[in-house]
């Protein structure tokens, strides 16, 4: 075999062999959007009320409380209504296809926010809470599979994605989230998130309590999902920027 038929030959055979490894990625690939969509299901079911408490766990040994109350019309719109401490009753946050507004009740202003603003000061940002719509900033990918759960890495299908990537762990029992690592683009671990104690919410199941770490400065915040209701006819003019403060 002279060196242009083998040139030939290794490239039909490397050709070859992408086209018999495709079905298997592809069936890898539907099986990760699978599990992510039963997750998101879980976690963000479409229109949906909440009552969340917030406790920051800083460094100093010193604690601070937030409770808001929220509404999801759909997984790119979302509204929060601070309700405690009383400092910050009647604050108002508003995530509009990604596009973050804030009504100070003080000053009577609308601020822009951004997705990596924190929510009380603690280590939820904005798009823990307000953009779980991961498969449409991320493609997932199955990066281990055992016994009792999987792991699927999330990677930013852009650069305005929150994180670069995202690794979940999904329990196969009843597809429940057991845990998240969040990680920039230069591979850095930033943060931890822990689901932990199901509950049934009319009938939902789903982690009743949350703890994101900051894996760099050792604080954390737990959130405490306090009511939670799958919706039907939620009011659009109260997802309206011009609304925020009414």
């Amino acid at each position: 075999m002279n060196s242009q038929t083998k040139k030939y030959f290794f490239s039909g055979m490397v050709t070859l062999i992408a086209v018999l490894a495709l079905p298997a990625f592809t069936q890898a690939q539907d099986k990760a959007i699978e599990i992510v969509r039963s997750v998101l299901d879980k976690l963000s079911p479409g229109q949906w009320k909440a009552e969340y408490d917030f406790v920051n766990h800083k460094t100093d040994g010193s604690q601070n409380a937030y409770s808001l109350e929220i509404m999801s019309f759909d997984p790119n719109t979302a509204f929060i209504s601070f309700t405690q401490p009383r400092r910050e009753a009647g604050r108002q946050v508003l995530n509009k296809e990604g596009e973050l507004w804030s009504y100070l009740p003080d000053s009577r202003k609308i601020v822009r926010l951004t997705d990596r603003d924190s929510i009380g000061n603690g280590d939820f940002n904005n798009a823990d809470v307000l953009r779980l719509n991961w498969l449409r900033d991320y493609t997932p990918a199955i990066a281990k599979d055992s016994e009792k759960q999987t792991v699927i890495d999330l990677t930013a299908k852009t650069n305005t994605a929150t994180y670069y990537k995202i690794r979940l762990w999904v329990a196969k029992a009843g597809n429940q989230p057991i845990q998240q690592f969040f990680y920039d683009e230069s591979g850095h671990h930033m943060k931890s998130l822990k689901y932990q104690d199901v509950k049934s919410f009319g009938g939902l199941e789903r982690p009743a309590l949350l703890i994101m770490e900051n894996v760099q400065t050792g604080q954390r915040t737990q959130l405490t999902v306090r009511t939670f209701s799958k919706e039907q006819g939620l009011p659009a003019n109260r997802f309206r920027q011009e609304n925020l403060g009414k």
